[in-house]
């Protein structure tokens, strides 16, 4: 095989269970084809834009026919394959592109949609459980198929998201949120803002461009106003600025490049509540807005659609 998956069970699996996440309690069916991919019912020779991201992008609690993913497929015809994986860094998208994506036989995309940003606002804390983007190279032949088959046997396992009603999540009296920003700004430094734009110059080798679009969090718990971040939750730590700092880079080393075209995701749609079921993962109408939004933001950024984004409402 001349790709390697970021996680084995990831390849001709459909797995159906219920969620409980929010209502209605609904069953959900979630389908990974041979490629590892999600949503994908054309030819893989097709494909002309790949989402690659974490929990946001993958959308593991919303069924099949709903992703935001799903949604710009209907509204424009433009053919989607969605590979996001639980937990994925910036260090992880320059993974997924070289040791998986661009290895896909007669996959060929024009458009690489990157929704990053959200995993990296934990800082270093989090960077080390993002360890399947470092153990994609030293992977032997023999290692990958024996570890593909037994996590075929056993299946994905489900991740339970805090709800609302978790305690730390339990809104209350709004904060404006005033943190050491040193370890933020060291971070995106050293280590966000460099991933980006080898991100950026491995795409530019491959004639790709790139998308960058920025991420939101739940209005409940986090809002900016004028510059400032403001919690409902101060169990939240240095995470809600990290993020706005996050997408600030974003957008700052997309626009060094030729091949990026950002689009301000966070900043530009308005959420409600209801449209997540926790801090960050989008519920069906959350999943929809963002598809309805992306499908415009594709017609503006050039991508050729099949019905052009005036359609969209």
């Amino acid at each position: 095989m001349p790709y390697v998956p970021p996680q084995p069970w990831m390849f001709d699996r459909k797995t159906t269970f219920v969620q409980e996440l929010y209502q209605p309690r609904s069953k959900i069916t979630y389908i990974r084809d041979k490629y590892g991919l999600r949503g994908l019912h054309d030819p893989i020779s097709k494909v002309e834009l790949v989402t690659v991201g974490g929990s946001t992008t993958d959308q593991m609690y919303i069924t099949e026919g709903e992703t935001w993913q799903d949604v710009i497929h209907l509204r424009t015809g433009v053919v989607i394959a969605n590979a996001g994986v639980q937990g994925m860094t910036s260090r992880g998208h320059i993974a997924a592109v070289e040791d998986w994506l661009h290895r896909i036989p007669n996959l060929r995309p024009k458009y690489f949609l990157h929704y990053v940003g959200i995993n990296d606002a934990a800082l270093p804390s989090l960077e080390p459980h993002d360890s399947w983007s470092r153990q994609l190279r030293p992977r032997s032949a023999i290692w990958h198929a024996a570890t593909q088959l037994r996590a075929w046997l056993a299946g994905p396992i489900l991740i339970n998201h805090v709800s609302e009603d978790t305690p730390m999540f339990r809104a209350g009296p709004w904060v404006k949120s005033e943190v050491d920003r040193s370890e933020i700004t060291d971070y995106v430094e050293k280590t966000f803002k460099p991933n980006l734009r080898r991100l950026l110059e491995i795409h530019r080798r491959s004639d790709e461009i790139a998308l960058f679009v920025s991420q939101p969090a739940n209005p409940r718990y986090v809002k900016g106003e004028q510059g400032s971040v403001f919690v409902a939750s101060l169990d939240l730590g240095k995470w809600p600025v990290a993020l706005r700092d996050m997408n600030v880079a974003t957008e700052t080393v997309c626009r060094e490049s030729p091949v990026c075209r950002f689009v301000d995701l966070a900043g530009a749609l308005s959420f409600e509540p209801a449209d997540f079921y926790d801090l960050v993962h989008y519920t069906p109408s959350g999943a929809g807005k963002i598809g309805a939004f992306l499908a415009h933001e594709l017609g503006l950024v050039g991508l050729p659609l099949e019905y052009g984004h005036r359609n969209v409402e």
